[in-house]
């Protein structure tokens, strides 16, 4: 517990809300859905508040698209994933935490239980650190949408095959490495590769790449 309170940079006051918020449902009677809920909430005033402050000039749509990409459950999974909380929650026999969401939600119940152990500002820190990465990535892109999702929508359009997208090669945490993806589209003969930090970043530059080389960017 001491090595996740320094990857998550928190040390919490009351241990029990820590344990309550890594506690699964199939665990105990006694689990993490009430802070899970209280956490989806404050993360997403956080997220909505930076998100109208820093971008001043855009649409309530393309604000709408940004929050949604950044606490969508794939994100969070993956934050989760990133700061180890796997090693960590506690989950019932015949419980597993492939192919689900267990542990975005617990990430949500962290957030909740960090905010009833401190305060919103001290949480909105905790997110800043936690949400670093996603945040920066959308002021360097902020004029771009969704690539993963104009690609589909302009092949549907078009009566294409979607794309195809899979894993060529997966970065090592040890040595820093991304991961890289193959976008294909068949009717079109085309493959592009992308490069990112985990999977769902490399199928988005992937995904633009082949935009780009389909002169629609």
């Amino acid at each position: 517990m001491k090595e996740l309170s320094l990857r998550i940079g928190y040390t919490f006051k009351n241990n029990s809300l820590f344990e309550l918020a890594l506690t699964h449902k199939s665990f105990s009677r006694n689990h993490n859905e009430r802070l899970e809920f209280l956490g989806d909430a404050v993360l997403t005033m956080y997220v909505t508040h930076y998100l109208y402050e820093k971008f001043d000039s855009l649409s309530e749509g393309k604000l709408t698209q940004f929050k949604a990409s950044i606490v969508s459950r794939d994100n969070l999974d993956q934050i989760a994933k990133n700061i180890g909380l796997h090693n960590y929650i506690k989950i019932g026999k015949g419980e597993n935490l492939r192919n689900n969401s267990i542990q975005g939600n617990a990430l949500e119940a962290l957030i909740g239980a960090i905010y009833l152990d401190s305060s919103y500002i001290k949480t909105s820190e905790i997110l800043k650190g936690l949400l670093g990465d996603e945040l920066f990535e959308l002021e360097e892109t902020k004029d771009l949408k969704d690539a993963k999702s104009k690609l589909q929508e302009i092949l549907q359009k078009e009566n294409k095959q979607l794309p195809k997208y899979s894993i060529a090669s997966k970065g090592s945490k040890e040595k820093g490495g991304d991961f890289e993806v193959t976008c294909l589209i068949e009717d079109l003969d085309l493959v592009t590769t992308g490069k990112g930090k985990n999977k769902k970043k490399a199928e988005l530059d992937a995904a633009n790449k082949a935009l780009i080389n389909l002169n629609i960017l």
